[in-house]
C-alpha cells in the first residue's frame, strides 16, 4: 500500500472523471473491441511442437509436476505468456507483488517492472509503478521450474485498496487476435466432440483417468422408459429431437418417408420397458399455489420458462420450456425425477435441489396445472410394432449411448464402435454426421450443427484429437460453469446474474404470500432477510477445494445459509473436477494445506474481539456453534463453526480488511482503516491484521468452537 495522501481540486477531479469516462477519447471506428480475460499462451521447450493459447481470467497458474495446464501440449516444462490490457480507471501508483516458484516477468506499457526468479517468489520486493488511466498493454511471462509444481499468482495494491489478486474485472484482450480466434475454434470443436458423445460410435480414442472428463458423459437410461414417458412424446422426440427442444444434443437419426412410422415403433418398444405408476388423486389449489411459490423461490425460471413462445432475447438465455411438460412425463415419474434427477443420468445438467416428497408433489401439481399447447394430429399407415421398434433401435445403435436393458442383456444390444477416427481424417470429416447437407439415410446422425460449430468440429477432429487424452481442470471448471448456467444465479467477474432480469416473470406467483414475522435471523423469520446469493468471482481463492467439492456433491452435513429460499443444486458427477479447476484458475493446488492447531492465547483474544461490547460485534450477525446470532441486521452471516474448514486463511484476511472490495455492496462492515488499524487499541495496539489473525485462530477450533462471553 502506498503511504501518501492525494489532495485534489474539485476541478481536477472533474477532469479526471470525464477523461476516464472516455468523453475526451477520439472516436475511431477501427478501435478493437476489448473482451474480458487475457490471452494466455503456452510454449514447450521444443518450439517445433507449436504453442497453444487460451483465455485466462487471471495472471495465475497452478500445474502439478507431471501434468500440463494445456490439454493441447504434453506434460513438460512450459513457457507461459499472458497478453492483453490492464484497465486503469484513475492514474495512480500501483504496487505489484507475486507468489509462486519459477521465473516471472511483468511488462506494462512496454516497460519491464518485474523480473524475478526463485523457489519462493513471495520473498521478492514489491514493485511500485505509476500508471496512467486507460487500457495499459500488459505482457507477463512465466517459466516453470525444472522440477515440481508450476505455481504463480500476481497481486497488486494502491492507495485505495489493500493487496489483492489483480482482479479479472480489469483484464482484457483483443478478441480479433489470430491466436484468440484459433483457440476458440479448437476448444469449441473439442467440447462438441465430447458433448456429442462421438466416442460412443467411433473407435480410436484412448480414455483414462487423465483424459477429458466429458468423454465419460452418459445419456439418460431408458431402462424404465415406459414408466416415465408418454408414448406419443417419445415418438415425436425420437423422430426429431430439435423439433421439441432447440438445444437438444441428441441427433436426429431417422430420415425419409418411414421416419415417423419407425419412431412410433421404437416408442412402442420403449414404452414396454417399465409400467406407469398409479395416478394420484386430484391435488388442492393450495398445493398448486405452493408449487408455484417453490418454482419462484428455487429459481427454476433461471433455466426454464413457462411461456408459450420464446420472448425477445430468450434464445440467448438458453432456457428450456416447461409449458408442455405434461406431454412428456407421467406425473408420478416426474415427482421421482425431481427427487433424484441424476439417478438415471449421472451427467444431467439438472441439479439436485434436495427436495422433500411434498415439495416435489407440489411442483409437479403446479407445472401440470399450467396451460399447454395441443399436439398436432399425426396420421399413420399401420399400428405401432414394438418388435420392429427394437430391431430399428439396434440398427440405430441406441444402446451405445442409452441403457436399454439390465447389464447382462445390455451387451447384446450394443453395436461395436466402428469407423476408426483416424480413418475419417482422410476426407476431412466432411461426410456422414459432419456432412454440410442433411443426411438422407437412417443411422446417420444429424446434430443440426451451425456452420461455425461444424467448422470448429472438423478443425479439431482433423488436427488435435490427441488432446482428448489430457485434461485441464481449469478449463473443465470454466466449461461446466457455463454448461450448468451458474451465472444465472450468481454474479461472476463483471457479469451480473440473470436472476434479477428474469424474476419478474414469476413475481405473480409469490405476490400474495404473507411474509413471516419476527426478528431477522430468528426461526420465525427464516426467510424475511435479504436473499442475496454469493458471487463466484473469487470462489477458487476463497474456498478450500475440498469443501467446494462437498458443497457441489451435496455431501455437507449442514446447510450453510438456511435463510435462503433458493438452494444450491448438487452436481455429484462434476463436483470434484469443478472444485479442483476453480482452485487452479486462481493459482492454487487442488489439495489445500492442512489446518494448523489453534494458538490458544490468540484464540482467547479473537473470541473477545467478536463480542458486541468492546469488539467487532461479530456475534450480532453470526452464529457460533449452537448459539444463534444475537441481533441480525438485514441478513445473517454464516456460522463461525464452519469458517476454518471452508475458507482459505489468505482470503479471510483480505475479506476482513475491506469486505466491499471483495463483494460489492457487502453488508459486512469494514473495521480497518487504510492503514490496517482498528479502533480497539486494547488488543495488539489496534493492529487490525493481528486482530484478524486472532479471530482466525479462534475459528481453528472448528466444530468445537465456543461462543464468547462478556
Amino acid at each position: 500500500m502506498n503511504e501518501h495522501s492525494r489532495p485534489i481540486s474539485i476541478f481536477a477531479a472533474l477532469i479526471l472523471c470525464i477523461a476516464g469516462s472516455g468523453l475526451f477519447a477520439r472516436e475511431d471506428a477501427d478501435e478493437p473491441l476489448y473482451t474480458p480475460g487475457l490471452l494466455q499462451c503456452f510454449s514447450p521447450a521444443d518450439k517445433a511442437k507449436g504453442a497453444d493459447c487460451r483465455i485466462a481470467r487471471l495472471v495465475a497458474l497452478h500445474s502439478p509436476a507431471g501434468n500440463t495446464p494445456s490439454p493441447f501440449l504434453d506434460a513438460e516444462p512450459l513457457e507461459v505468456e499472458w497478453h492483453g490490457f490492464l484497465d486503469i480507471d484513475l492514474a495512480d501508483d500501483f504496487t505489484f507483488t507475486i507468489e509462486g516458484r519459477g521465473r516471472f516477468t511483468l511488462t506494462l506499457a512496454g516497460k519491464k517492472i518485474i523480473d524475478s526468479a526463485g523457489e519462493d517468489l513471495s520473498k521478492e520486493k514489491p514493485v511500485t509503478v505509476e500508471l496512467e488511466n486507460g487500457k495499459i498493454p500488459l505482457l507477463a511471462t512465466y517459466s516453470a521450474p525444472a522440477a515440481g509444481a508450476a505455481e504463480l499468482r500476481l497481486f497488486w495494491s494502491s492507495f485505495d485498496w489493500q493487496r489483492e489478486p489483480v482482479p479479472p474485472m480489469v483484464l482484457f484482450h483483443d478478441p480479433s487476435d489470430k491466436a484468440a480466434r484459433e483457440s476458440r475454434s479448437l476448444r469449441q470443436g473439442r467440447e462438441l466432440f465430447a458433448r456429442l458423445r462421438c466416442v460412443r460410435c467411433h473407435s480410436g480414442i484412448r480414455s483414462s483417468e487423465t483424459s477429458m472428463p466429458e468423454l465419460s458423459i452418459d445419456a439418460p437410461s431408458l431402462l424404465a422408459a415406459g414408466k416415465k414417458f408418454r408414448p406419443d412424446w417419445l415418438a415425436r422426440w425420437i423422430e426429431d429431437p430439435r423439433g421439441i427442444r432447440k438445444q437438444a444434443t441428441m441427433p436426429r437419426l431417422l430420415h425419409g418417408a418411414e421416419s415417423r412410422e419407425n419412431a412410433r415403433d421404437i416408442a412402442a418398444w420403449l414404452s414396454s420397458l417399465g409400467k406407469p405408476g398409479k395416478v394420484k388423486p386430484t391435488v388442492s389449489p393450495e398445493v398448486i399455489k405452493k408449487g408455484g411459490e417453490l418454482f419462484a423461490d428455487l429459481g427454476c425460471f433461471n433455466c426454464h420458462t413457462l411461456r408459450k413462445a420464446p420472448a425477445a432475447g430468450e434464445e440467448e438465455a438458453d432456457r428450456i420450456s416447461l409449458r408442455n411438460i405434461g406431454d412428456k412425463w407421467r406425473p408420478r415419474a416426474l415427482e421421482e425425477f425431481l427427487l433424484d434427477p441424476d439417478r438415471d443420468y449421472k451427467w444431467i445438467r439438472m441439479g439436485d435441489l434436495g427436495l422433500k416428497a411434498a415439495e416435489a408433489r407440489a411442483l409437479v401439481a403446479f407445472l401440470l396445472s399450467r396451460p399447454s399447447d395441443p399436439l398436432k394430429t399425426q396420421t399413420f399407415k399401420r399400428p405401432p410394432n414394438p418388435t420392429r421398434g427394437r430391431e430399428v433401435a439396434e440398427k440405430l445403435r441406441c444402446a451405445n449411448c442409452h441403457q436399454l436393458a439390465e447389464e447382462k442383456k445390455q451387451a447384446g444390444l450394443l453395436y461395436p464402435a466402428t469407423n476408426d477416427i483416424a480413418a475419417l481424417t482422410k476426407n476431412g470429416f466432411k461426410g456422414g454426421c459432419l456432412s454440410a447437407s442433411p443426411p438422407g439415410r437412417h443411422g446417420i446422425a444429424d446434430f443440426g450443427l451451425e456452420k461455425e460449430q461444424l467448422a470448429s468440429l472438423r478443425n479439431f477432429a482433423t488436427s488435435r484429437l490427441d488432446s482428448l487424452e489430457r485434461s485441464s481442470p481449469a478449463e473443465f471448471a470454466g466449461r461446466q460453469l457455463r454448461r450448468l448456467r451458474c451465472g444465472a444465479c450468481h454474479d461472476r467477474d463483471s457479469k451480473a446474474a440473470l436472476w434479477p432480469t428474469l424474476e419478474e416473470e414469476v413475481a405473480h406467483l409469490i405476490e400474495k404470500r404473507a411474509e413471516p414475522e419476527g426478528e431477522p435471523g430468528s426461526p420465525e423469520a427464516k426467510f424475511s432477510v435479504v436473499q442475496a446469493r454469493p458471487p463466484l468471482t473469487w470462489t477458487g481463492e476463497k474456498l478450500r477445494a475440498e469443501w467446494t467439492a462437498k458443497q457441489l456433491a451435496g455431501t455437507l452435513d449442514y446447510e450453510l445459509r438456511p435463510w435462503l429460499r433458493s438452494r444450491m443444486p448438487r452436481f455429484p458427477a462434476r463436483a470434484r473436477g469443478i472444485a479442483d479447476g476453480l482452485a487452479r484458475q486462481h493459482g492454487y493446488p487442488a489439495a489445500s494445506p492442512p489446518l494448523t492447531k489453534s494458538d490458544s492465547e490468540m484464540a482467547r483474544v479473537g473470541k473477545k474481539l467478536a463480542l458486541r461490547d468492546g469488539g467487532f460485534s461479530c456475534v450480532s450477525c453470526h452464529g457460533v456453534g449452537k448459539k444463534p446470532p444475537e441481533a441480525v441486521f438485514e441478513v445473517p452471516g454464516t456460522n463461525f463453526m464452519y469458517a476454518s474448514e471452508r475458507l482459505r486463511r489468505e482470503h479471510f484476511h483480505r475479506w476482513m480488511l475491506d469486505p466491499s472490495r471483495v463483494v460489492k455492496n457487502s453488508r459486512m462492515p469494514q473495521f480497518a482503516d487504510d492503514e490496517a488499524r482498528s479502533p480497539f487499541v486494547k488488543y495488539y495496539g489496534g493492529d487490525a491484521r493481528r486482530q484478524f489473525e486472532a479471530i482466525w485462530q479462534w475459528f481453528l477450533e472448528g466444530r468445537d468452537i465456543t461462543p464468547p462471553v462478556k
